[in-house]
């Protein structure tokens, strides 16, 4: 997928890619009009104009988008264009649990508090209905205060 750094997508700025998949990239934007920075992320056109993915996108990403607990990346929007699927979610800095096991092993004391927060989110998910279908360190991500947050529902 091409880098789309630099490029404006329905006023969304895109200042860094932080990732590629598969299915797509994912960049850090920043939306002017409530200046907050965001996280977009971009599904190939050949996958979001697949009547399959579609369906199931649009039915996704309206389950996600009513989550609402404090250790669930909140989704903002969602749209699907010839050019692709888009995802706009809460931008978090504090880097992935993927990153952090790099620089070793979790404390206890942290382990014990990531695996908490984790399990009280997908408890929320699972009595709405919602399974999460990827679970993996790239998809536990991290605020500031080093607070831990799902992200990714399999929307894609």
């Amino acid at each position: 997928m091409q880098d789309l750094t630099g490029q404006t997508v329905k006023g969304y700025e895109l200042h860094e890619r932080i990732g590629v998949g598969g299915f797509g990239a994912v960049y850090r934007a920043f939306q002017p009009l409530i200046k907050r920075d965001v996280a977009m992320k971009i599904i190939l056109p050949e996958l979001a104009n697949q009547p399959d993915f579609i369906r199931r996108f649009e039915y996704e990403a309206q389950l996600v988008a009513r989550l609402e607990h404090i250790h669930i990346v909140p989704l903002y929007d969602y749209w699907r264009e010839p050019t692709g699927a888009y995802l706009i979610m809460r931008w978090l800095r504090g880097g992935s649990l993927r990153n952090r096991l790099q620089h070793g092993a979790l404390d206890i004391e942290t382990a014990v508090r990531v695996t908490n927060q984790v399990a009280a989110a997908l408890a929320l998910a699972h009595r709405r209905g919602v399974v999460h279908r990827d679970i993996k360190p790239d998809n536990i991500l991290f605020d500031d205060e080093g607070n831990a947050y799902l992200a990714d529902f399999g929307i894609a």
